[in-house]
């Protein structure tokens, strides 16, 4: 079993970073969700948008389950948001609720409309960041516009963040020790969440590997590739006839969070996940014993869009990510320090 996680490379390793803090208040990182569909206007559920400050996703759905005398499990939403923060983020609740007890939680709520679906994980489109980064270096200006260009030239490497892996990496632990097992304790979201933290892991490994050997931004014979920022995904065949797709940042290869069902690579992509799961002493069908289906990550982001501004002195980034993938990992590439373990996730999809 490994002992602790790896450090992860920077794709801008040879640009000075600004050093920094992050979140010496929660008014420093804003975070706003960008949904993936509007309510209808029809259906059983009502969908609300919800503005808290220095609280936690769990805590604001049990805040609004305890008001509206529902239960926790009625309350839906497509994704944690950090504590340490002002978020905004959709929640939908039983349409029959009574919704005029809400102006006494400590949040501002305002009700959409309704729809016919509960809000899941996973339902959202990704997340608008607005960053403040106090402390920075002196020469802040120049050295974020440098890494600014080199990042809009290679693209992000979409690492996890190590909010994904609790505390000294102890999620992962658990997850690996569940996966190699059988035997997990808990409920199942819990169970899950120790699972996906380990496959986030042999993830970030991987990213890391094709990172040093020079292949982020290659495509590889067999490779799974899918469009960016999402959408379709199929098998590269021809890495030559794919490669400009890839410059343009019409598309990212993809890499493997690990399970039994699994969309297969071919050739040398193949050989390369074969190599990894060699070395964790690991096959697929060790994870049919925790339920982990597998899916498939892209590797690689176009942080393009992204714009940086001044407020008293302090830099302040501006950007979109898609679902699942974490600020913290693209502000360590302009700051070359980590960023800390935060106290929850951005957004997640691993299954």
């Amino acid at each position: 079993m490994r002992t602790a996680l790896p450090m992860l490379p920077y794709v801008t390793s040879g640009l000075p970073g600004l050093g920094g803090v992050l979140r010496l208040a929660p008014e420093d990182f804003v975070v706003v969700e960008v949904p993936s569909y509007e309510p209808s206007g029809e259906g059983e559920h009502l969908y609300l948008e919800v503005t808290k400050t220095d609280l936690t996703t769990p805590a604001m759905a049990g805040a609004l389950a305890q008001a509206l005398e529902v239960p926790l499990s009625e309350i839906g939403y497509g994704g944690l948001k950090d504590r340490r923060a002002v978020t905004t983020q959709r929640v939908s609740v039983p349409a029959s609720a009574e919704v005029t007890r809400l102006e006494e939680l400590p949040f501002d709520v305002r009700v959409l409309g309704r729809h016919s679906n509960k809000l899941r994980r996973g339902h959202l489109a990704g997340n608008q960041f607005r960053i403040r980064v106090r402390q920075a270096h002196p020469e802040w200006r120049t050295r974020a516009q440098a890494i600014l260009e080199a990042l809009r030239r290679s693209g992000l490497a979409n690492f996890y963040g190590p909010q994904r892996f609790g505390i000294e990496g102890r999620n992962a632990r658990i997850g690996e020790n569940g996966v190699r097992s059988g035997k997990l304790f808990g409920p199942m979201w819990r169970r899950w969440l120790m699972v996906s933290a380990f496959q986030s892991d042999l993830f970030n490994r991987y990213l890391a590997s094709r990172l040093a050997d020079g292949l982020f931004d290659r495509v590889l014979e067999g490779d799974v590739c899918g469009r960016l920022p999402r959408g379709g995904v199929f098998l590269a065949e021809d890495p030559a006839a794919e490669q400009p797709r890839v410059d343009r940042f019409e598309i990212s290869p993809m890499g493997p969070l690990f399970g039994h069902k699994l969309m297969p690579t071919k050739g040398a992509a193949a050989l390369r996940e074969q190599a990894l799961l060699d070395e964790a002493n690991l096959k697929l069908e060790d994870f049919r014993k925790v339920k982990a289906t597998g899916t498939r990550r892209r590797i690689r982001l176009n942080p393009g869009d992204m714009t940086i501004e001044e407020v008293e002195g302090d830099p302040v980034f501006c950007f979109e990510l898609p679902s699942g993938s974490y600020a913290t990992v693209l502000l360590r590439e302009f700051m070359k320090c980590e960023p800390g373990q935060e106290e929850a996730e951005e957004a997640d999809e691993a299954d």
